[in-house]
């Protein structure tokens, strides 16, 4: 019977883990989406580069933020090309890159979408 309670505490604790990560992503990423496409892109186009540099500042600590939780739960393949993205937009606004900086943010957000998707526990996604 103990053996029993045991193994019910660890897939109760499992269960749980894993719904406040679903919440926490979904809401995690879906703001760092809606902040890339509605204030970052935007601002790199109109080449207000200062706060282009803040919001990818403010925009790195999330994704640091997320990243450090996501890797428990997610592979690292993933996180680390959302990285790489990330990276290069940050040289591209530093450098003043109107269209090199507005294609990596769009792809890093494309990217966000796609994990998302990929990390839903769906039957396309268990088979």
């Amino acid at each position: 019977m103990r053996d029993l309670l045991v193994s019910a505490a660890i897939i109760i604790l499992l269960i749980g883990g894993w719904l406040y990560f679903d919440n926490y992503s979904n809401d995690s990423v879906e703001n760092m989406v809606a902040d890339i496409q509605y204030e970052l892109i935007p601002a790199v186009e109109s080449e207000d580069w200062n706060q282009s540099r803040e919001l990818v500042s403010r925009l790195k600590e999330d994704w640091d933020d997320y990243k450090d939780m996501a890797l428990l739960f997610l592979s690292t393949e993933e996180l680390s090309e959302i990285d790489y993205c990330l990276s290069k937009s940050e040289k591209y606004v530093n450098a003043e890159d109107v269209s090199n900086s507005s294609g990596e943010l769009n792809s890093m957000a494309e990217q966000m979408k796609f994990l998302l998707s990929r990390e839903k526990v769906t039957l396309e996604n268990i088979l």
